[in-house]
């Protein structure tokens, strides 16, 4: 069935370049990743830079650790062994494949997210939010989305006559009936509902890390506050999350501002977070075994996170497939056990009531139970 309409907001956030879930969420009581990771594993929780403790068997990144309170108030999971061996390892396949939601079908017109907000009801042009240079594959299709990197610049630029300019760019594009003047109506429409209703200031003490992922996420948290019918937003965060070389410093500088910016949003949101579920995703995860620069390679399964007010944290959910010989994907990748789609099913069940499936060709499951 279709959607319903509420004030539920769903934030999609995109680590592209494949984050290793072995060391964002370390399989520490698992012996075999020590064999496989040698110099590049997170020592066990108690020592010096060592994997945060969160079950006694999983521990988080040191970096992470700004996340650690919402861990243990249930507002954070992780959901590991997440993917599709039909994504490829090519970045590029698997990225266009996991927003299109048809792993090995090249020919999906439309992403996942632009068919869920078509389900959903409202006409707010600042429904769908985009912090991206350009549209991203998730939100291709017909719907609206307002795309930009700071929505404080998200005018027009003819500073000493707006006026005149807004006067006869309206004129152009009323006249024309072609999908050309939709967008150019749609997007004055955006400009302006941001300027009767600017984006409030950070809340509660929330200070944002410099860099990309922290402003998205504070103009993200800004939209939620503002109350302007917001329902689902994309941060897109391209990091350098491929990791041939040299991983546990590109770690240490990727998870950094991930923590501190995550941590921020969902201190900034307050009571609102009630209402909103963010995930954490990538587009595959990295081979189990260090490489020989010290990093690893293109692998299969990841770790997802999710926060949120609604989730049912404190957790590492998700089938553990293991790391021995013979567990492994291939001989070398941490194997998916969770398919990408039944959790993003979840999620958009959960924050937009969509029940029917938004993956043509695929009937998702229940879950992994990651959201009351």
């Amino acid at each position: 069935r279709a959607g319903g309409a509420g004030d539920k907001v769903l934030v999609k956030l995109f680590l592209r370049g494949a984050a290793d879930g072995l060391n964002l969420c370390a399989p520490h009581g698992d012996p075999e990743y020590y064999h496989l990771r040698q110099g590049i594993a997170l020592p066990r929780p108690g020592s010096s830079g060592a994997a945060l403790n969160l079950d006694g068997y999983f521990g988080m990144h040191p970096e992470l650790a700004p996340l650690q309170p919402f861990f243990d108030d249930g507002r954070l999971a992780f959901v590991h062994a997440v993917g599709n061996p039909q994504l490829t390892r090519s970045h590029f396949d698997a990225q266009d494949f996991m927003e299109s939601g048809t792993p090995g079908d090249k020919q999906t017109a439309t992403g996942w997210l632009d068919r869920a907000i078509a389900r959903i009801p409202g006409s707010e042009v600042t429904q769908a939010v985009s912090f991206s240079s350009q549209l991203v594959r998730s939100f291709l299709g017909p719907e609206p989305v307002l795309v930009a990197q700071t929505l404080s610049a998200f005018d027009l630029r003819a500073r000493n006559w707006r006026s005149e300019a807004e006067t006869l760019l309206r004129a152009m594009y009323d006249a024309d009936r072609t999908p050309v003047g939709s967008t150019g109506r749609e997007t004055f429409e955006a400009v302006n509902t941001l300027l009767r209703a600017p984006t409030p200031p950070p809340s509660n003490g929330a200070a944002y890390p410099a860099g990309s992922v922290g402003n998205a996420l504070r103009q993200a948290a800004g939209l939620i506050k503002a109350g302007i019918g917001t329902r689902c937003i994309y941060v897109n965060v391209p990091g350098g999350f491929d990791t041939h070389s040299n991983q546990l410093v590109n770690n240490t500088n990727d998870y950094r501002p991930l923590g501190l910016a995550l941590a921020a949003f969902a201190t900034d949101l307050g009571g609102l977070l009630d209402n909103v579920a963010l995930m954490v995703t990538t587009e595959f995860g990295r081979t189990a075994a260090v490489n020989g620069a010290a990093g690893t390679d293109h692998g299969t399964g990841y770790c997802m996170m999710v926060l949120g007010g609604r989730v049912r944290g404190g957790r590492v959910l998700g089938r553990w497939p293991g790391l021995g010989r013979g567990q492994l994907y291939e001989n070398r990748d941490l194997a998916a056990t969770t398919d990408f789609r039944d959790v993003f099913q979840e999620l958009a069940r959960a924050q937009f009531g969509i029940a029917e499936s938004l993956f043509p060709g695929y009937a998702p499951g229940p879950g992994v139970g990651v959201v009351a």
